[in-house]
């Protein structure tokens, strides 16, 4: 089996965080092509800042993640990294001269795709190394890329003048090959992922007798359950960007006329045009890029020919606000805010797969490392399902998290929770339940495991679906599955272990595995614990017995006992009148907390009584079993 140790903390944290550094701000980054820079804003205030760091002489696409960004250059052929925090220049990765690299995408934790518009191919880059270990061969003149699950689209345009032949490479991202080509209208330039999972292709026309029109994509359209092309939406024009909402209403960015840049949109489910050529929405000359924003909910336009980028709102169509830029505005990505310290669990401490495991590996383990998916399509019924963004234990497996810039303390309610798939299934609005049990820690060595029932299934992992992705860290909206430290007697822990419980539940022909998102510490606490909370909480109390729990409980409840050290002991369950009903225990126990299942399904409705001996120490304490 498949073991991963990574970097992590198995013992008592003896170092504390002595500061922090300011956060970093979620920003909007802006390409200026000609400029050969980068302008940024502030999102939410009402600032732009230009030519803030110099990229290469002619850079043509930007991207943002993990704090960094990533600019494509065609000329020098290269990538050059920035960091987020102050924008200086981490490295330039140097790729194939003479290539012409026009887009990129990533394909794993450290690999991504380049598109090569001279080379007809796609480079595999390392993007810590800066190594390109092997080329993938795809149709002509290669340009925008995009990835979906396992799956990479590439537009081939065929290139000036006769565009042909165009078509879209299909690419399995785990095999790094070609499995299907799809011929497109003429000049394919852009895509777009909707809501619905269909792919939108822009093909932009020969700019004569060819007018602008988007193909859609069904990743599971044809007879084999392959990529197959299911519809054609005229639009007119030659658009050559494309943005689509949340809500599924699709933009496409125009040229113009050279006094105006034109937007045009349509409803991606019913195909409906609102604006094309003959009626578009004016924005500002040489409309070039498309950004929807979704927490701002709002679209971010550029305009190369006049230098500027233009906050457009996408309920009213009409432009807020133009924001003079650098030269030539070509494109944007947008930054999200960094923290040193933050509420997201830091590391993988261990993971050790299952049966079945496999999928999200290749983004493995900053899938599971901050917050959950953020698509704002996300609901509970419509769930995660990206290898970018969750990880599958298998049946069995199970994973350590660790919390090193922070620590989870017992707080004012739930104290962290954990998001996984979890949906609601269409017509019986039962949820689709993969779950895990969970365990925390406060050293990595003495494990604690929160009760769990399989009546309710409270007490898992991955039982209640995410409702709101857009505020995971506030349980009363965010949904996915909350636990209380209170429940443990534990005043803070750092770390969480989940394990899928394997057969104990299977969702009938489906695999039902335990697939991890995120955990967020709900109640959070920079640094490390102080000296006292550890002395006082190294070990559970010398002798005690736990409520029971759920109680009043049909027909299973959970018992919970602590012990200071190794002793032999003995828990039995009586009746009102004193009859013995079962001895549960009756052996020696190690030291540490200890839960015992109690099954009264022969039983009759009434109070019990649940007893732990241990020499001269005995303690009791009542529980209802309601039918």
């Amino acid at each position: 089996m498949l073991k991963y140790i990574l970097q992590g903390i198995l013992f008592l944290f003896i170092f504390s965080v002595i500061g922090r550094a300011a956060d970093t701000p979620r920003s909007l980054y802006v390409l200026n092509g000609l400029g050969r820079t980068l302008s940024t804003m502030v999102l939410g205030s009402d600032s732009l800042l230009n030519d803030v760091v110099t990229v290469g002489d002619i850079p043509n696409r930007i991207y943002s993640r993990n704090g960094k960004i990533y600019v494509v250059n065609s000329t020098p052929a290269s990538i050059t990294v920035i960091d987020g925090r102050d924008n200086h220049i981490i490295r330039t990765i140097n790729l194939a001269e003479g290539s012409n690299p026009w887009d990129m995408a990533f394909v794993g934790s450290n690999r991504a795709y380049v598109t090569n518009l001279k080379a007809n191919n796609i480079s595999i880059v390392d993007l810590v190394t800066g190594d390109s270990p092997g080329s993938i061969d795809v149709g002509s003149a290669p340009e925008d890329i995009i990835v979906v699950n396992n799956t990479a689209y590439v537009v081939n345009s065929g290139g000036y003048p006769d565009y042909d032949p165009s078509s879209v490479s299909v690419i399995d991202v785990l095999t790094d090959k070609v499995v299907k080509t799809l011929p497109v209208p003429a000049n394919p330039q852009a895509l777009a992922l909707a809501p619905d999972g269909n792919i939108h292709v822009l093909c932009t026309g020969n700019y004569s007798t060819e007018a602008g029109q988007v193909v859609v994509i069904n990743p599971y359209g044809d007879v084999d359950y392959t990529p197959l092309v299911t519809d054609t939406i005229l639009v007119g024009g030659a658009p050559g960007a494309i943005a689509i909402t949340p809500d599924g209403k699709a933009y496409l960015s125009d040229w113009g006329n050279g006094t105006n840049g034109y937007l045009y949109s349509y409803d991606v489910y019913s195909d409906s045009v609102f604006h094309d050529a003959s009626n578009p929405l004016l924005v500002g000359n040489g409309a070039s890029g498309v950004l929807f924003d979704a927490v701002e909910n709002n679209l971010w336009v550029s305009n190369f020919a006049d230098d500027n980028v233009q906050k457009f709102d996408v309920k009213s169509d009409s432009v807020l606000k133009t924001y003079q830029a650098g030269d030539g505005t070509q494109d944007f990505a947008i930054l999200e805010t960094i923290t040193d310290s933050d509420a997201w669990a830091d590391s993988v401490v261990a993971f050790t797969p299952g049966t079945g495991a496999g999928f999200g590996e290749n983004y493995f383990p900053q899938n599971v490392l901050g917050p959950p998916d953020p698509d704002p399509t996300l609901t509970e019924f419509n769930s995660s399902s990206k290898p970018q963004e969750i990880l599958s234990l298998g049946a069995g497996g199970s994973i350590t998290l660790a919390f090193t810039d922070n620590y989870i303390y017992n707080g004012a309610g739930p104290d962290f929770t954990v998001f996984e798939n979890v949906f609601l299934q269409f017509g019986s609005n039962e949820p689709f339940i993969e779950a895990a049990y969970v365990d925390v820690s406060q050293d990595g060595q003495t494990w604690y495991r929160f009760p769990w029932d399989t009546t309710t299934w409270k007490g898992f992992a991955g039982v209640t679906p995410m409702k709101d992705n857009q505020h995971p860290a506030d349980p009363s909206v965010s949904g996915g599955d909350s636990f209380d430290l209170d429940s443990l007697g534990l005043d803070w822990v750092r770390y969480v272990r989940l394990t899928d419980i394997d057969t104990l539940k299977k969702e009938g022909a489906w695999n039902g595995d335990f697939d991890l998102d995120a955990v967020v510490a709900v109640n959070s606490k920079a640094g490390t614990p102080t000296a006292l909370d550890i002395d006082n909480h190294q070990t559970p109390a010398a002798f005690e017995l736990q409520q029971n729990y759920p109680n009043p409980f049909n027909p299973s409840t959970i018992i919970r006992y602590n012990l200071s050290h190794a002793r032999q002991v003995n828990l039995t369950v009586y009746d009102v009148n004193g009859r013995k009903v079962r001895t549960l225990v009756n052996g020696v126990a190690h030291a540490g907390v200890h839960q015992v299942r109690f099954n009264a399904e022969n039983l009759a409705s009434g109070m019990y009584i649940y007893r732990l001996t241990s020499g001269r120490n005995t303690v009791s304490r009542r529980m209802l079993l309601l039918r």
